[in-house]
């Protein structure tokens, strides 16, 4: 959520599976982002170690240049022979000049170099860094024909502790239209299967943090693009009826995949009912939108909402379809029949 293009560019990076990212950089500016995308791996309860390299550009490189300093990182990472070698920036090489580029396309390993311009804070936000990682990446994808019912998951916020619940969900809405997942762009993918890009037959974003990538991927593969993941009860809806028209599903199909879908949120409420007429207190807003899918909750099961009900918290994040709601009800029915 915060930090420069850099820090943004490594979240994408450090998830590809056969990879090597060389950070051409300072060694306390590589440490200092290494170090919060590690606290935020454990955090997560993530167990890979990224395959990072720092260039380590030092006070003389500063003066004379670091180009030698990236060359020389590069050598080092093509020795570890991976699939793909990918080069961010920090905001020193791009104040001082260096042609960074340059030096990728004339190293000897250059086939299998992506470099992709970071800067560092000179750069912009995490957010853009992110951007700029899959747009970068993504031109590791052919245009292909597109594979009937298929789709590309674009932009999971892989230092997300819920990435993989937000997934199944996703999948699991996916498979009542008969849908398969054939790329989680970026998320512990190789090389190979990033180059698979271009066969779904419609990209799904995470949500709107991914919308820059969302809108050249879309140009460049010629594919519907679905905004953002399903928020909450309705929102499971509305991704339903949005995904299957952009796959082409027909209108019997969906309304079929939309049937099922509210008969399971029925159930899944039905475990609720204790809270039949309690009155909550949302408290601050911690995200835009999450209230409007709390109340909706609300709303669904019964409850009301007053400045002298129990105060449950809501979520962080925009809870994820059925599932992301019941663990914002779970909690919600503990404070409010438990204390």
């Amino acid at each position: 959520m915060a930090g420069c293009t850099l820090t943004g560019a490594l979240s994408v990076a450090c998830f590809i599976p056969g990879a090597v990212t060389v950070v051409h950089a300072p060694h306390g500016c590589a440490h200092q982002t290494f170090s919060m995308l590690h606290a935020m791996m454990n955090d997560a309860e993530t167990k890979i170690t990224p395959e990072i390299m720092v260039s380590g550009l030092s006070d003389k490189d500063v003066i004379f240049g670091g180009e030698g300093c990236l060359r020389q990182a590069l050598d080092r990472a093509a020795e570890k022979k991976p699939d793909l070698i990918i080069v961010v920036t920090s905001c020193v090489p791009e104040t001082i000049g260096d042609d960074c580029r340059a030096v990728c396309q004339e190293h000897a390993y250059a086939k299998q170099i992506l470099y992709i311009p970071t800067s560092g804070f000179l750069g912009g936000s995490a957010k853009d860094g992110e951007n700029s990682a899959l747009i970068g990446l993504a031109g590791l994808a052919e245009p292909a024909e597109p594979i009937p019912g298929t789709v590309a998951i674009i932009g999971e916020k892989n230092l997300e502790s819920e990435v993989e619940e937000n997934y199944a969900e996703v999948t699991r809405l996916l498979h009542l239209l008969d849908l398969t997942v054939t790329v989680r762009f970026c998320r512990n993918a190789d090389v190979a299967t990033l180059k698979k890009l271009g066969t779904a037959s419609c990209f799904i974003l995470r949500d709107d943090r991914s919308s820059d990538a969302g809108r050249e991927l879309g140009k460049k593969f010629n594919r519907r693009v679905i905004r953002e993941f399903p928020r909450g009860l309705s929102g499971a809806i509305t991704f339903l009826r949005e995904t299957g028209t952009a796959c082409g599903i027909s209108r019997e199909k969906i309304d079929a995949a939309v049937s099922s879908e509210n008969a399971w949120q029925e159930k899944k409420l039905a475990g609720f009912s204790k809270l039949r007429g309690k009155s909550v207190f949302l408290g601050a807003e911690p995200l835009e939108g999450i209230f409007a899918v709390a109340r909706e909750a609300i709303e669904r099961i019964g409850m009301t909402e007053s400045p002298d009900g129990v105060e449950v918290k809501p979520p962080f994040y925009l809870p994820v379809g059925v599932s992301g709601t019941m663990k914002m009800l779970y909690l919600w029915r503990r404070r409010i029949l438990h204390g």
